[in-house]
């Protein structure tokens, strides 16, 4: 809706303003009267000034006159471009005439006015008014138009830009994704060369079959060597291995696994051994069966002779020792019971002691090397270990006591395992035994017992002088001693009866000390 045009009246006389009032009340405006230039001034700085068509101004009023009043409205920016028309019936000389469009005034009327003349004269500037404020919308809205055009045009340019680095982005990863396939190419055919050539010259035994029908694609040089055939299976489902698994739980074709060993039957009817393995491998968008087989018929002949020579060799140490060990006794006693004959057969009861005491020994010697047997039977009960060192714990403690040494011991809690009551005591005290002749006087040995994870654990700790490095791979041989006096069978008693209890013995030594672990594996309790 368009705002009513306003025509300001400003004149100190009340009655020159009800004239104004009648002579324009036909004029289609508002008119507002006014009765002073600081009346005027207030009304400007309070109301906009963009609606107001002309001012109709006295010359002569109290204050403010219109001269001054007029210059003061033309000074602010909102009004200088709004029309004044002087009104005067007193100031009529030329000078005031001058002096009213200096001050910016447009029109200079006598009084008394014409009515009709002074209607036309404002009807005129409400016109002009009007038709100004139109070019001003249309003005405005055709700079708004501009702009968003401008801002239209901005986006479109933006927009081509964008596209055009999309475009620019698009073409350079086109060329990079071309130049990685064409590079991916290059790489997937020299790979399929370099597993070609790897495939031919592996010496292990390799092939690929259709993963669907087990066609056979491909077969390397190695397998048809140690097979014995040749090309004559490429295409074919055939086995020509035969193969057949050491175990009854054979898997199936085409399933995965690894180093399963096999028996295979040759070309030539020669029975072999290998280890197999398979994997699914892609050739040309197809799934493949790759079966990768190492031949390891010579190394178990190998593995036979070696534990069979390693066997004799042990055999042959054993026999040294026990000979070693027993002449000793043997050649006293021989001494002795020559010294009886050529005493016409008169012996001293201190003679028949030490030869007593040698054949004790010797029976020792015999014993302890019988409880190496690993088939000799046992009496394995649940028990707690700690029940078994409680019982020890004095013997072990009067023995350190008699040599200068100190004996400590640590119980924790430990679950019932699988236990032989004599052989655990002689596995201790063997151990214990080795650990306080192997300290100085003062030194302190400690035994330790406690649960972790699935075993029980006895830890027998000294601080001795410690074993030295290449002795301890030499522990727990028959017949190993670095004692003077030692029979080298205490160790190989312990590790024997280890063995039988599916108990592992761990040692660790230092110049501070040797530390030996044993582990008991706790038993699964049976769900009924």
């Amino acid at each position: 809706m368009e705002e009513q045009v306003k025509i300001l009246a400003v004149d100190d006389r009340y009655e020159n303003l009800l004239a104004l009032q009648s002579i324009l009340a036909s004029c289609d405006c508002d008119l507002v009267t006014l009765q002073s230039g600081e009346e005027v001034l207030k009304y400007l700085l309070k109301e906009p000034a963009h609606n107001i068509a002309a001012i109709l101004m006295d010359v002569q009023m109290p204050g403010l006159n219109g001269f001054e009043t007029t210059e003061l409205i033309k000074q602010k920016k909102s009004c200088e471009d709004i029309p004044i028309i002087f009104l005067t019936a007193i100031s009529t000389s030329i000078e005031h005439v001058l002096r009213g469009y200096h001050a910016g005034s447009i029109d200079y009327v006598f009084k008394p006015v014409h009515p009709e003349l002074l209607k036309m004269k404002v009807d005129a500037f409400i016109k002009l008014h009007r038709v100004q404020h139109n070019y001003m919308r249309q003005s405005e809205l055709l700079h708004s138009r501009t702009l968003e055009l401008e801002a239209a045009n901005h986006k479109l340019a933006a927009a081509e830009m964008l596209l055009k680095q999309q475009n620019e982005q698009l073409e350079k990863r086109v060329e990079e994704r071309t130049r990685e396939l064409i590079e991916a190419h290059n790489k997937l055919m020299k790979s399929q060369a370099h597993f070609k050539k790897m495939f031919q010259a592996s010496p292990c035994l390799m092939t690929i079959r259709n993963l669907s029908t087990f066609e056979y694609i491909d077969v390397n040089e190695s397998w048809k060597y140690h097979t014995g055939y040749g090309d004559e299976v490429i295409g074919t489902s055939l086995n020509p291995m035969n193969q057949t698994a050491d175990t009854s739980d054979e898997p199936r074709l085409g399933e995965l696994y690894q180093n399963y060993k096999v028996k295979y039957e040759t070309k030539q009817k020669e029975i072999r051994s290998a280890l197999v393995s398979t994997e699914i491998i892609e050739m040309n968008d197809e799934k493949c069966l790759l079966q990768v087989g190492i031949d390891i018929t010579e190394t178990l002949r190998y593995e036979t002779e070696m534990a069979r020579l390693a066997q004799l060799n042990l055999v042959g140490e054993m026999a040294a020792g026990i000979a070693h060990e027993i002449r000793n006794p043997m050649t006293t006693i021989r001494g002795f019971l020559q010294l009886f004959r050529n005493s016409q057969g008169r012996m001293d009861n201190e003679y028949i002691e030490i030869m007593l005491e040698e054949l004790d020994r010797a029976n020792d010697i015999i014993t302890e090397y019988l409880s190496l047997a690993k088939n000799k039977r046992t009496y394995q009960n649940a028990m707690q270990l700690n029940r078994i060192l409680e019982t020890l714990s004095p013997l072990i403690q009067a023995e350190a006591v008699m040599t200068g040494k100190h004996f400590h011991v640590h119980y924790g809690e430990c679950p019932d395992v699988q236990l032989d009551d004599k052989e655990i005591r002689q596995l201790i005290l063997n151990i214990c035994i080795n650990g306080l002749e192997a300290m100085e006087a003062g030194g302190k040995l400690t035994v330790q017992t406690y649960s972790e994870s699935e075993h029980v654990i006895l830890k027998i700790s000294d601080e001795g002088g410690g074993i030295q490095t290449e002795h301890l791979e030499k522990l727990g041989r028959p017949f190993f001693t670095t004692k003077e006096h030692g029979t080298g069978l205490g160790l190989a008693v312990c590790y024997s009866i280890a063995a039988r209890h599916n108990a592992k013995i761990e040692v660790q030594s230092s110049p501070a000390g040797t530390t030996f672990t044993i582990k008991f594996i706790i038993p699964v309790p049976i769900l009924v």
